[in-house]
């Protein structure tokens, strides 16, 4: 029978790159956001339970780096979009949430008690003022969590209804996106933060380089000599026949080829780093340290 030839399964093992996305964010760049924006809905989830007067929280289901259209497809076609800007930039952040979600937020501040979502439909004046008194300390909040990822302190700007016609950004830019989901009372919703990836860049590798900055040579070399090593006494090695071994038994005498009067090897692993002789202290045995070799030997 002809053996099968195997068959290449690249394709099958490695997904296609789509070089019309954004790079993804590296694995600790992935962690120092998640921590950021985890903090954030903690703090988000207290501010609105105080306001609305109603058990909010929020859960960090993911953090993603798209392109912006990609973002705003994915959200409803009508859907509150808060901007804010950062002091001496251009770009644009947003938290977005739910019409029908901010309503029920007005409805609890306004003293009423809302037990499902009311009918999702634009704030009036007197709504659109509640909520943006709401978002600002939410702003306020997100820059508290995100600190030094962030350019500065994001500033409130406008309220907008509609993701397609809300261009902050260019189409293609890529944008650092949370997603979250959200609870109120028992009513299930979701909400999101997205940040242009260029206003957090910065912050990412300002804190990478700190992080590496933290860790001077000192405390590499402090960490290396606490680390275990095995040691051993070694004495000059003897070649014998593969038969002679097979034939060996208790009671055999090898006779090896160390003179009596030279010191035994120290090695760590296979390497020799110095030469002792054999003694002992109390009941233990032990080594004296006779000669160190060269350091370019080590």
């Amino acid at each position: 029978m002809t053996p099968a030839i195997p068959v290449d399964d690249s394709a099958a093992r490695y997904e296609p790159y789509d070089f019309s996305r954004p790079a993804q964010l590296g694995r600790e760049h992935t962690r120092q956001l998640e921590a950021a924006f985890e903090a954030f809905a903690r703090l988000w989830s207290a501010q609105l339970t105080a306001k609305i007067r109603m058990r909010a929280h929020l859960s960090l289901e993911g953090v993603e780096l798209v392109a912006y259209d990609e973002y705003a497809d994915s959200l409803p076609a009508t859907t509150a979009m808060v901007a804010a800007s950062f002091a001496d930039r251009d770009e644009t952040c947003i938290v977005q949430f739910d019409l029908d979600s901010a309503l029920l937020w007005v409805v609890q501040m306004m003293g009423g008690r809302g037990t499902t979502l009311p009918e999702a439909r634009t704030f009036t004046p007197i709504e659109m003022a509640l909520v943006r008194h709401l978002m600002a300390e939410t702003f306020e909040n997100l820059g508290a969590s995100l600190g030094p990822l962030l350019p500065g302190e994001p500033v409130l700007g406008g309220v907008h209804y509609n993701p397609q016609y809300l261009q902050v950004i260019s189409s293609s830019a890529a944008v650092v996106v949370a997603r979250y989901a959200m609870r109120l009372g028992d009513i299930q919703t979701t909400a999101t933060v997205m940040l242009p990836a260029s206003a957090v860049i910065d912050g990412l590798a300002q804190t990478g380089a700190d992080a590496a900055t933290a860790h001077p040579a000192g405390l590499a070399l402090a960490q290396l000599r606490s680390t275990p090593m095995e040691v051993a006494l070694r004495l000059a090695p003897i070649t014998i026949g593969a038969g002679e071994v097979l034939d060996l038994a208790p009671g055999d005498l090898l006779r090896l080829p160390h003179p009596e009067t030279t010191p035994f090897e120290l090695v760590a692993g296979s390497t020799p780093i110095a030469r002792a002789v054999p003694g002992a202290r109390g009941s233990r045995l032990a080594c004296t340290i006779t000669t160190i070799h060269e350091e370019k030997n080590r």
